[in-house]
């Protein structure tokens, strides 16, 4: 998932960001705020992307520990 991710992050960083270097460079109007937009954008999808699969291993960390405690529980129980 974490490949799926960055690359899916990557495609819209170069969209983005492509389409507003090319306003710049065509002088369109409100290029530099297109271009902001873009890197902006980036910032953020890579942000969260990061955020996501940095959360999905702690998610996994705090379900084995929950698996072994219960699993310890249910061993009391049946003794």
């Amino acid at each position: 998932m974490k490949k799926f991710l960055f690359i899916y992050a990557l495609v819209f960083t170069f969209i983005w960001t492509g389409y507003g270097i090319y306003a710049v460079i065509t002088d369109q109007p409100s290029a530099g705020l297109t271009l902001g937009f873009g890197l902006a954008f980036s910032i953020i999808i890579f942000t969260a992307s990061w955020f996501s699969s940095w959360l999905m291993s702690h998610y996994k960390k705090i379900d084995t520990m929950a698996e072994k405690i219960i699993g310890k529980e249910q061993k009391k129980r049946n003794a």
